[in-house]
């Protein structure tokens, strides 16, 4: 078969039978996630995205437990505070951050004009040409991230300001069960990091500071 042919789930099952009024009708989107990408491209890119993320994720609890005089640094810098409520938040937090990360699949990240066809309750906002993701908070469950088309232009592993890796850490840090962060302050760069100094508090529940705390890299 070639190496080109897209497989799409359409359904879980595939059965034969002759009970009357039992066809599965689904319809489908033929229109690409990305649109400088097929969608097994698009695929295989969030599988590096998430395996990088992941990784970035465990060096960060690996060195949340040790708490040197560096590690303590880098919370301070992102997160304003090194105190052992801010740790204690990240000892909380960045397990469950981990767990979501590893089961995050391709198929959980949408374009976010698919939201209706996805049953998610809340209206994710128009395209306004600089977004990168969403989130619906109170449909956490169903883990679904939907992307826009700047998100697809990014730089997959840049990690020096924004990319798809730390946009995959920031969306997963507003889940509910996860740190149920919010968008107090963006900015994926160092510029975030002398808010948080003025605003601890804050920079605690944000995503993007959590974000660089993870895998902002000089």
């Amino acid at each position: 078969m070639a190496d080109e042919t897209q497989w799409v789930t359409v359904h879980d099952t595939a059965v034969t039978n002759a009970n009357p009024d039992s066809n599965v009708n689904v319809t489908l989107d033929p229109t690409p996630i990305c649109f400088n990408m097929s969608n097994k491209e698009f695929r295989e890119s969030i599988i590096k995205s998430r395996a990088e993320a992941v990784a970035l994720i465990q060096t960060r609890l690996t060195a949340l437990a040790r708490w040197d005089t560096s590690e303590q640094a880098r919370a301070k810098k992102w997160l304003g505070r090194s105190d052992a409520v801010t740790r204690g938040i990240l000892h909380a937090g960045l397990p469950r951050l981990l767990q979501v990360m590893k089961e995050l699949k391709p198929e959980n990240i949408i374009r976010w004009d698919q939201q209706k066809q996805r049953n998610i309750t809340c209206t994710i906002f128009p395209d306004n040409g600089s977004t990168d993701a969403a989130v619906c908070k109170p449909d956490t469950a169903k883990r679904i991230i939907a992307i826009y088309p700047h998100f697809c232009t990014s730089p997959r592993s840049q990690l020096w300001h924004g990319c798809q890796v730390l946009t995959l850490i920031h969306e997963c840090t507003h889940f509910t069960d996860v740190f149920d962060s919010n968008d107090g302050m963006y900015g994926v760069s160092v510029g975030l990091s002398f808010w948080a100094q003025d605003n601890p508090d804050k920079a605690i529940r944000n995503a993007d500071s959590l974000a660089c705390y993870v895998g902002f890299s000089d």
